[in-house]
């Protein structure tokens, strides 16, 4: 008893000199939900988690969990990651925004936060902040109520501040239009700049409304996104061309914002002077209004509910050509085909050698079997034929990196669109020879990234991580030897080539112009069952071919449109199967009726998606196609 009496007089000194435990970091959550907790349903949309650490010093891992997948689908239920790191000060908070896409809102959002001493997780009811329509999004710093007609049931209205702006363009999924009443744009980062213009480009729309407080129309961050340059403010008497179409406005001399169009045109003017503007921005548009409709005398006025529902409206849904074929089909094609296997395994350089050195051996066998050498001399040229074809080959084969880790096989489509600009569909597939994690970026300027699940795997197989730092999102993907994923994205670019159709008397000439910087391989035309191959058009070139003048197609060799595009065939088996499966695939084929058609394609390929590895090889394929219209016939 006095020893452990002893024992225990020695160690408490040395307790005490012990630092004390460092507390835990103490982390609250605070979500919001889409725009001040709304979003469109079936759409993308951003999701902004407060951290609170009210404890020291913390670094971790933000997480959002949301499913995709299930039942309706087809596919079974699998999670998708978003995760970014913070370092949260002591008594301090940071923020990380998120773009999600859930399957369904009867599954949960799960959010968390993991770190060292800290785990704190929360679950968000997302059936509480859905709409089933698009929502309009008002960027102001005055009283909005003074705005009528903005809030529908089928478009709600939800103001926000421009630095709220969400820094990804997928996360302008649900929204119908962006409406600017004296906004101020001079704070708002690079990244909410460009995501704004990729989603105008890619068929969003911005409704700018004037204001008597014109200097803020002035500023440059706010006249990138207006189609006129404003120079102050104008009176008139009277708005006669405006009564006519929304009603008499109120009665006096009023004032607007004196402007010149620099971009589209007037759809109402008074007195020379533009008072509604548009103006097209790939597949956007700009909607501009030079009235003040939030102040007196217009807030008063009748047919201000009217005119600003018909400037907020979300688009008309435009027709745009069949997209391109992707799924588990066209990439068995593909890989299927010699021209994408032997990018990674050369099977005939290989074949050659095994060939060779049989032939040699059989020689050494012969002269034996003959009596033509000694068998001491046969037996040092057997050995000399061993180490040289072992070191040769083994050189040879070894000078390049061997079989790589993966292969990333590119295929972008543009459709041609007014103004000499394209959409581009570019579709991607990763294939992978080993197990191992592939590390997948987003370039800028691309949108609607879509992973394409599989039907025919384990619904733990589809899920992935995405990490989003910088408005780019990157990807982490787990692969098993010989294994795939396919995505899909779509960007609007310029391209200005233009296709015409010219009919004279007795022949018709198509005639193609390349305006742009990218050099046009193996074109063709297919017109009224008729194909004309139009060969390389270099860039800054045209190129015209005349076609006999037929009226009645049959006529023509007795082949229908549809054979038309059958009998177009390429050197290159991977365009074979690329133009067959992907861009013309069987049931799109009748699509196309009663139209001209143009297409090649392009030298260098724009492509959305990297594979930060150098141990991945990429194979690139990009093809445009145009429609043009036939005797007088719209496009």
């Amino acid at each position: 008893m006095s020893a452990r009496i002893i024992k225990a007089a020695l160690i408490a000194p040395l307790l005490l000199l012990l630092p004390p435990a460092a507390p835990a970091a103490e982390i609250t959550l605070n979500v919001t939900v889409g725009y001040h907790g709304v979003f469109q349903l079936g759409r993308p949309f951003p999701i902004k988690i407060e951290v609170t650490n009210t404890g020291p010093p913390v670094e971790g891992t933000v997480e959002a969990t949301v499913w995709k997948g299930g039942g309706p689908k087809g596919i079974g239920a699998f999670p998708v990651h978003h995760r970014r790191t913070l370092l949260i000060g002591a008594a301090a908070r940071k923020s990380a925004i998120f773009t999600v896409d859930p399957g369904s809102v009867s599954r949960p959002l799960v959010v968390g936060f993991h770190g060292p001493g800290a785990a704190v997780a929360q679950e968000i009811d997302l059936r509480r902040h859905f709409v089933p329509s698009p929502i309009v999004l008002l960027l102001t710093e005055s009283d909005f109520s003074v705005l009528p007609g903005l809030s529908t049931p089928a478009n709600p209205l939800v103001a926000i501040a421009p630095e709220e702006l969400p820094s990804d363009p997928r996360a302008y999924s649900g929204v119908a239009a962006v409406v600017l009443y004296e906004p101020s744009l001079r704070e708002i980062s690079g990244a909410q700049n460009a995501a704004l213009e990729t989603w105008l480009v890619c068929g969003g729309k911005i409704v700018a409304l004037g204001s008597l407080r014109y200097a803020l129309y002035q500023e440059a961050a706010l006249g990138r996104f207006l189609p006129v340059k404003v120079s102050g403010l104008k009176q008139f008497a009277a708005l006669p061309e405006l009564a006519k179409r929304y009603g008499v406005p109120p009665a006096g001399a009023v004032e607007v914002q004196d402007a010149t169009i620099t971009d589209g045109r007037a759809v109402v003017a008074e007195h020379g002077s533009p008072i509604v503007v548009e103006a097209e921005r790939g597949k956007g548009k700009i909607v501009y209004l030079a009235v003040d409709i939030g102040r007196p005398p217009f807030s008063k006025w009748d047919g201000a509910a009217r005119l600003l529902k018909e400037l907020a409206a979300a688009p008309a849904e435009s027709l745009s050509a069949p997209a391109a074929a992707w799924d588990d089909t066209v990439f068995s094609q593909l890989l299927l085909n010699r021209a994408v296997s032997s990018m990674y395994l050369p099977v005939g350089a290989f074949a050659g050698c095994i060939v060779g050195y049989l032939l040699v051996l059989a020689a050494l066998t012969w002269c034996w079997d003959r009596r033509r050498l000694a068998p001491r001399t046969l037996g040092i040229g057997f050995l000399t034929v061993v180490f040289l074809s072992s070191s040769l080959g083994y050189f040879y084969f070894s000078r390049a990196d061997g079989i790589p880790d993966g292969v990333l096989v590119t295929s972008t489509l543009l459709d041609a669109l007014p103004n000499g600009q394209v959409e581009a569909s570019s579709n991607a597939a990763l294939f992978s020879t080993i197990r191992r994690d592939y590390d997948v970026s987003v370039e800028k300027g691309w949108t609607d990234f879509d992973p394409l699940p599989r039907r025919s795997v384990a619904a733990g197989e589809n899920s992935f991580t995405m990490e989003e730092e910088g408005g780019r999102p990157r990807l982490r993907i787990a692969l098993k030897a010989w294994d795939y994923r396919l995505f899909r994205l779509r960007s609007v670019a310029r391209l200005p080539v233009r296709v015409e159709l010219a009919t004279e008397a007795d022949r018709r000439v198509v005639k193609v112009s390349n305006d742009s910087a990218q050099d046009l391989a193996d074109c063709w035309a297919v017109v009224s069952g008729q194909i004309l191959a139009l060969g390389d058009i270099p860039a800054g070139r045209t190129r015209s071919r005349e076609l006999p003048y037929v009226n009645d197609a049959a006529a023509v060799g007795g082949r229908a449109y549809r054979s038309g595009l059958r009998d177009v065939h390429f050197k290159d088996p991977v365009r074979e199967l690329l133009l067959r499966y992907s861009y013309f695939p069987q049931e799109q084929t009748s699509a196309w009726g009663g139209a001209g058609l143009f297409f090649g394609w392009l030298q260098a390929a724009p492509r959305g998606v990297t594979v930060a590895d150098g141990r991945v090889r990429e194979r690139e394929y990009a093809f445009f196609r145009a429609a043009f219209p036939v005797d007088g016939e719209d496009e």
